[in-house]
């Protein structure tokens, strides 16, 4: 290398032509940033034209200056993900769920009754409604809250369902 030549890895100078790999590496960088949100599809489109038909390496460092992540060096930050649901969570949640379908089905229920039998100016559905909303409340706070593991104390203790497991129906002298 003489003293006139730029080192290897030095950034190319925005004038210079652009290639093939380096149009396409833009190209890249650009739809790993729609993958992770910072592009919509069609900034994507407008800006994947814009990279095929760049001629300088200027004009493809313009395509990728407003995002995050070194351009030249085509890395982009990694994008931050919520951790997963544990199992034992996903199954409260869903248990919750399934208990808010049926406060409203049975609320549902009981309003079209009270219209098929005629309204007599006094709302009792009503009742019914704040029953299964604190119900659900209760649920809620039981599977979801601070101290709700996502596991039914009777499953805890005795398996699901409650039924308690062949190897605690054993008596003391029982070898089986």
């Amino acid at each position: 290398m003489s003293d006139g030549e730029p080192p290897s890895d030095a950034p190319a100078a925005p004038a210079l032509r652009a290639s093939d790999a380096e149009r396409e590496r833009t190209a890249t960088l650009l739809r790993e940033h729609c993958a992770a949100g910072r592009l919509t599809p069609e900034e994507l489109a407008e800006r994947l034209d814009d990279a095929y038909t760049a001629r300088t390496v200027g004009e493809l460092d313009v395509l990728v200056a407003d995002l995050p992540g070194d351009a030249r060096a085509g890395t982009i930050p990694p994008v931050v993900t919520r951790p997963a649901r544990s199992a034992a969570r996903e199954l409260a949640r869903q248990r919750v769920l399934h208990v808010a379908g049926q406060a409203v089905l049975v609320t549902v229920i009981c309003i079209a009754i009270w219209l098929a039998t005629g309204t007599d100016h006094r709302f009792w559905p009503q009742w019914v409604a704040l029953g299964m909303g604190i119900r659900l409340l209760l649920v809620s706070w039981r599977e979801l809250g601070p101290a709700g593991n996502g596991a039914r104390p009777d499953e805890t203790r005795h398996g699901r369902g409650g039924a308690q497991p062949p190897e605690l129906r054993r008596g003391n002298g029982d070898d089986r």
